[in-house]
């Protein structure tokens, strides 16, 4: 009964530990949408999700040039035939006193418009896709919710929401208990968010050849300008390791400026902490239990062999 007791004190602060973490992660406020990671859409909390949608490029048919970087992870498809672009929308605004109070933090990254206007303090702009008018693959597809934008049969816009104002090297709060996207402002590079290891990513559009009415305009992601004859837009995966060195991904400053783990790192180790502890303490009763057991088996046998022994004659 000790052993069940201590076993359920263990259990209870394990929970209370993962409970703590995982209600101090919380998505910006607002309506927007971010790439699907292959690992699926992040979490927004216990009673929302994300609502998911892809849209299919039918990309230049002669002598096609779609390239993609190294470092890949998103979940949609691709192919030198088309490329499809699945989403994570968040397309309702959360009904709670906190939604309003926490807003997208200062830096340089961007997001994908949804509801007709970008989160406060973001700055709206859009890339455009000439896609290949003819069918000999695929035609142009979508399906699901989408961000904001025009999906037509040969050519494709979709609005951004970007963050302007901020330094890129100084590391943001955001959601870093599952991987997830941002798309790069202002240059090859990844805002720094706590608590995360970013890889820079790249995806090449090879646009219809003829005529292209390929574009871009206002606060966009990096990369169109790199080829004015095809679509290059560069993005942000973010998954739980190093810190950055300024905060634990909430907000609380480190007394050094040596990396340090993340609170996702802090979490997993206290729970592989407390897993070993629960399986120890199980290992340790049930080595007692045998222990208590062969004692008394012993004792059993001695009694036993007592009663067989002749005993000596009283004088």
């Amino acid at each position: 009964m000790r052993s069940l007791f201590k076993l359920s004190i263990v259990f209870i602060f394990f929970i209370g530990v993962f409970q703590q973490v995982a209600s101090e992660y919380k998505w910006p406020s607002g309506t927007y949408g971010l790439p699907e990671p292959a690992s699926g859409c992040p979490v927004i909390d216990k009673t929302n999700t994300w609502k998911q949608g892809f849209t299919y490029h039918n990309t230049e048919d002669e002598f096609p040039a779609n390239k993609r970087s190294q470092s890949y992870h998103f979940a949609a498809n691709f192919s030198q035939h088309g490329i499809q672009q699945r989403f994570c929308v968040k397309d309702q605004a959360l009904n709670n006193a906190d939604e309003s109070k926490n807003q997208w933090p200062e830096g340089k990254y961007c997001v994908y418009k949804k509801g007709g206007s970008c989160p406060d303090g973001l700055k709206e702009g859009f890339i455009r896709w000439d896609d290949e008018q003819r069918h000999l693959d695929k035609p142009n597809q979508r399906s699901g919710i989408l961000p904001d934008g025009d999906y037509g049969r040969a050519s494709t816009i979709i609005n951004y929401c970007c963050q302007t104002a901020g330094d890129v090297m100084k590391a943001v709060s955001l959601p870093n208990i599952r991987p997830f996207y941002l798309l790069a402002y202002g240059g090859p590079q990844c805002q720094h968010v706590a608590g995360t290891r970013a890889s820079l990513e790249f995806i090449k559009f090879d646009n219809n050849d003829r005529g292209s009415q390929s574009g871009f305009g206002g606060s966009h992601p990096y990369g169109p300008e790199e080829d004015l004859f095809n679509t290059k837009v560069y993005y942000c995966y973010y998954e739980p390791g190093e810190e950055s060195t300024e905060d634990l991904g909430l907000g609380k400053k480190v007394l050094t400026k040596e990396k340090v783990r993340s609170r996702t790192g802090l979490a997993l180790a206290i729970g592989c902490g407390v897993l070993g502890l629960v399986l120890a303490t199980m290992s340790i009763a049930f080595a007692f239990q045998r222990i208590m057991a062969a004692k008394a088996a012993a004792r059993a046998e001695e009694a036993d062999m007592e009663g067989l022994l002749p005993k000596p004659d009283m004088p």
